[in-house]
């Protein structure tokens, strides 16, 4: 029995590393419960199921895109700027941020992270 369910291990680990789903295999999400479901709601059951296959029960936690999504952020608002339609208080209602902080964000120079530092 134990060689048995050895062999169903490997193949479902196997089968994880191209993780192809029948459609009519998915559960409907009503099936899914916590954080898969939730996970499901976002990027749809197939994927979420794929990513759970994948991580088989382990914690997982994304960090990082706050940092991602506050640099896109001040890069929308620095284009919107100069366009020149909108003044720096609608600017600042339009993302969220007070006006000071939108000034801050205006004011800064993007560094282009490819360059090379001179010293």
């Amino acid at each position: 029995m134990a060689g048995q369910a050895e062999t169903v291990i490997k193949i479902m680990e196997n089968r994880i590393r191209g993780i192809e789903i029948p459609d009519d295999a998915l559960p409907d999400i009503e099936e899914l419960h916590g954080d898969l479901r939730l996970l499901a709601e976002i990027v749809g059951i197939k994927l979420a199921i794929k990513v759970a296959l994948a991580f088989n029960g382990t914690p997982l936690r994304i960090y990082g895109i706050k940092k991602w999504w506050t640099r896109l952020r001040d890069r929308a608002m620095r284009a919107e700027y100069d366009k020149g339609d909108i003044i720096v208080v609608d600017l600042a209602r339009k993302y969220g941020v007070g006006e000071r902080q939108a000034y801050n964000i205006l004011g800064r120079v993007e560094v282009d992270e490819r360059q090379m530092s001179l010293f």
